[in-house]
């Protein structure tokens, strides 16, 4: 879904960078118009580079998704599994060039914990986190997003908004 990606090119006239492995993404976006200021690669973002192992989600009908993938295995999906390339944001911002990053926004699956950890070792830290929290996928819970949030303003960003559900959470660095 890149309505938001979309939306800032146009109001702010800005380089979007899009990652996103997943098999139903690529082929969207490989068939889409893009603006020419939308770049997509088909990479995993992660703390550490390698290969990842991605498995359907199920929906609430117990069918597997051909849409959402996580990294955490059901036993009806364990043998589904698909594995993807993934890079460390240090990684990526040296690949491209970045020495900047104005916005990172994430929605990835239970594995923002792991890329958060990453990202507070990487020596270009966004100014601004966009961060939906999948506590309800991941051993420790909610306890595990309290604890990524204390590292988050321990860095240096404050919290400055926080949906409804209180599963997206929005950072700025001071």
């Amino acid at each position: 879904e890149i309505n938001f990606d979309l939306a800032i090119i146009e109001q702010f006239g800005v380089e979007v960078f899009g990652f996103d492995p997943t098999p139903n993404s690529i082929e969207l976006l490989d068939s889409s118009k893009l603006p020419d200021r939308f770049h997509f690669f088909p990479w995993a973002v992660m703390a550490t580079n390698g290969t990842l192992k991605f498995y359907p989600r199920l929906k609430k009908d117990g069918s597997k998704s051909d849409v959402m993938f996580t990294m955490i295995p059901e036993e009806e999906t364990k043998d589904d599994v698909i594995e993807v390339p993934a890079y460390s944001l240090s990684s990526i911002t040296e690949k491209l060039g970045h020495d900047r990053i104005d916005l990172l926004k994430m929605d990835i699956e239970g594995a923002e914990y792991k890329v958060l950890e990453g990202l507070l070792d990487c020596p270009v830290l966004p100014e601004q986190l966009l961060v939906e929290f999948h506590h309800r996928f991941v051993e420790n819970g909610l306890q595990r997003t309290y604890d990524i949030v204390d590292q988050l303003r321990s860095a240096g960003y404050k919290i400055f908004a926080i949906s409804e559900i209180g599963r997206e959470i929005s950072f700025l660095r001071r």
